[in-house]
């Protein structure tokens, strides 16, 4: 942040900045994490002194104290510099190897730079044994203030023959940057691994498309897994500057937090593609419960409730989609915006009400109808039980999808840290508000070429049935409702789950293309099928401007897959990745318009093409803390009991971080007019083996029919 002062022209030294130094700071300013600085890095003879380099540098600044310059406004808004006499530019670094130099220098280029309080120009003392680097690290606004060959002469002159420069190219930065923000790890450098730093699909679709619509570089899916890290990528990226001339939207111009008037008031928008899809099954299913979102949360240490609202509260600010109302009429059906002002007439928040058992509340708020015309389509519930504070936190799915989980969580712990200490969450930029996307994608219908693409793709796809063994005895006819369903955990030992997320590395694939290719091995083993078509979910968000924003964009889509005898994991992985990354274009397509287009509009509502389902909940958030005034507060997801299953058999892997550690599960639900008690034995035993085997020593190039006999 850049400080505003008087700046007294008696203050010996302090002068205006140049029209160079104005424009390269508002360029930093104006740059997502700021602008890269150069780097020069040095080895010097073993046994060198770092010692008295180091007080060189301190000794060197104070003679010149344009090197420690800062850069603040005036009350009459005008840049003046003020030279400085010290230095906050020493960094002294260990590097448990030699070669492990250039990382460090460029970790430590990569922090955050404040012009205002941090000079322009610093040093890294990299010690490795008896081995001392020197990284010269220079902000562009300083560039002509001196450069390494003239620095490292004053240091350490016996350096100067070996000097070579580390700083990244232009696009080698640019897809770090996005890497870091996306990740939100500003410690990434150009050789970080992407994947080590929890990046999964979800995310991979969101640099890819930004790095392509706001920097003209141009990547597929697959090349991210391919090459991990910034620099391999910039190897292979194409490069096109983008157009400058785009009209913005409404949105983009407001402050933080704010939205344009239209979006505050009671105008009607249409629904998304996305939401359209869901509410004609909603409809065909008779509006129940079957699309609520029953998260619930129990709290490791007491939470204050009144805060926890508040903070919510301002959830709800953020992001409008979660405060709309829906009205239909006929076959039309639009979607508002709840003004604020109503939002806190309305009840959506109770504090706890101590019980003995809580799981009777829990089960009827996962059961409540929601009536999305006249109140919203959130509840907040808190219980007070015997083993501490539970959290019913139900949502309704046509306002929200995995990936706006993950960002909600992230917003609510920051507004949490706010209110805890008495004031309003301050946020880093506005989002672009869910009814803008709706209408835009509205106005702009559906992609024909997207649509044929499917099609194609699904015009030889196999017809579903259940996935029951061979010998299976015949389900008894039952006369429960079609979509009553149960769950079941199917456990991962650690080992295996460790071992998974090598295999994935090694494939330059995803978890979730290595797990959803063991499932699906076994589960046409089991039923002895020769493909399988299988159901699954995707983001939705090919425009980057909506990758931040809160709604409701998942699409439902669908593969089909083989998987003989002859292929091995890796060559089925392979498989599995390219074709859910090269469909990932296309994703808009919602899978009941694919399905009347394949039947010539005869598909029956609330039945898809598919029989099973595989999605992944990557990085799940909904374990984390909040951070109190006097504590962190932990908190765990409570998986919910299931009784109702619109899929047929479905797979949902969970991957969780907990304190640091990842841990895999994987919860499989079934229609149990589908399924019987023998049935999902075999199918736990099946996944259960299937995964093991993937994981196994050597397991990556052999057979499948060696693997899985």
């Amino acid at each position: 942040m850049t400080s505003h002062n008087p700046l007294p022209d008696t203050q010996i030294g302090v002068r205006p900045a140049t029209d160079t130094e104005t424009g390269i700071w508002f360029e930093h300013h104006q740059t997502e994490n700021g602008l890269a600085p150069l780097v020069d890095l040095v080895a010097l003879p073993d046994g060198t002194e770092a010692g008295e380099i180091a007080n060189t540098f301190v000794g060197l600044v104070a003679a010149n104290p344009e090197l420690a310059r800062t850069y603040q406004f005036d009350d009459a808004g005008e840049l003046w510099v003020q030279p400085a006499k010290t230095t906050n530019g020493l960094h002294i670094r260990w590097a448990a190897d030699p070669a492990d130099a250039g990382k460090v220098a460029s970790e430590i280029a990569a922090k955050p730079w404040d012009l205002a309080t941090q000079g322009p120009v610093s040093l890294g003392v990299i010690l490795s044994g008896k081995t001392v680097h020197l990284a010269l690290i220079r902000h562009p606004i300083a560039a002509e203030l001196i450069d390494g060959k003239t620095l490292f002469a004053q240091l350490a002159p016996q350096a100067t023959a070996v000097a070579t420069q580390t700083q990244n190219d232009p696009i080698t930065q640019t897809i770090l940057n996005e890497f870091q923000l996306a990740l939100d790890a500003p410690d990434m450098i150009a050789d970080s691994d992407f994947f080590d730093f929890g990046g999964h699909s979800l995310v991979a679709t969101r640099v890819i498309g930004r790095l392509a619509s706001k920097h003209g570089i141009e990547l597929r899916f697959n090349d991210l897994f391919a090459h991990a890290t910034a620099a391999s990528l910039a190897k292979i990226a194409h490069y096109e500057a983008p157009e400058t001339d785009q009209p913005a939207d409404d949105w983009a111009a407001v402050t933080p937090g704010a939205l344009p008037e239209k979006y505050e008031t009671r105008s009607r928008i249409p629904l998304s593609l996305a939401q359209a899809s869901l509410w004609k099954i909603y409809a065909a299913l008779g509006f129940g419960p079957m699309f609520n979102i029953p998260f619930v949360l129990r709290f490791l240490d007491p939470v204050d409730e009144t805060i926890f609202a508040a903070a919510f509260r301002d959830i709800l600010e953020r992001h409008p989609a979660l405060r709309s109302r829906f009205y239909a009429d006929g076959d039309t059906v639009e979607q508002e915006c709840v003004p604020m002002a109503e939002v806190d007439q309305l009840q959506w928040f109770w504090p706890s009400e101590a019980v003995q058992d809580p799981n009777p509340i829990l089960a009827k708020e996962a059961g409540y109808t929601f009536d999305l015309a006249t109140e919203l389509p959130i509840r907040l519930r808190f219980i007070q039980g015997e083993d501490g504070q539970l959290l019913s936190f139900l949502f309704h799915h046509i306002v929200l999808d995995e990936w706006s989980v993950n960002l909600m969580m992230d917003d609510l712990a920051r507004a949490y840290a706010a209110r805890a200490i008495g004031q309003a969450p301050t946020w880093d930029q506005p989002i672009a508000p869910f009814h803008a996307f709706a209408r835009k994608q509205s106005e702009a219908g559906f992609d024909q070429a997207a649509l044929d693409y499917w099609t194609d793709a699904l015009k030889n796809a196999s017809d579903p049935r259940p996935i029951r063994a061979a010998d299976a005895a015949p389900l008894a006819v039952s006369e429960s409702h079609a979509a009553d369903g149960g769950w079941t955990e199917i456990a991962l030992e650690q080992s295996v789950t460790d071992a998974l997320y090598r295999l994935s590395k090694d494939c330059s694939a995803s978890l979730f293309n290595t797990v959803y290719a063991a499932i699906s091995v076994a589960l046409q083993r089991l039923a002895g099928l020769d493909d399988l078509t299988i159901g699954t979910s995707a983001s939705g968000r090919t425009d980057p401007d909506y990758f931040d924003t809160v709604g409701y964009f998942t699409t439902v889509t669908a593969h089909s897959l083989r998987a003989p005898d002859h292929l091995t994991p890796r060559e089925l992985i392979g498989n599995v990745r390219d074709m859910i990354n090269g469909s990932l274009p296309y994703c808009e397509i919602p899978i009941d318009l694919v399905e009347e287009a394949l039947t010539n509009g005869q598909a029956p509502l609330g039945e898809h093409m598919f029989e099973v389902f595989i999605q992944i909940h990557a990085q799940n958030k909904l374990n984390g803390t909040l951070e109190g005034p006097d504590q962190t507060i932990r908190f765990r997801q409570v998986d919910p009991d299931k009784n109702e299953s619109v899929l047929g058999l479905q797979f949902e892997v969970v991957e969780d971080v907990i304190e640091g550690q990842k841990q895999l599960r994987v919860m499989m639900s079934y229609r149990t007019a589908h399924y019987g008690p023998e049935d999902v034995t075999a199918l736990t035993r099946a996944v259960q083996n299937s995964c093991a085997a993937f994981a196994g020593q050597d397991a990556v190039d052999r057979p499948l029919a060696q693997l899985l006999p």
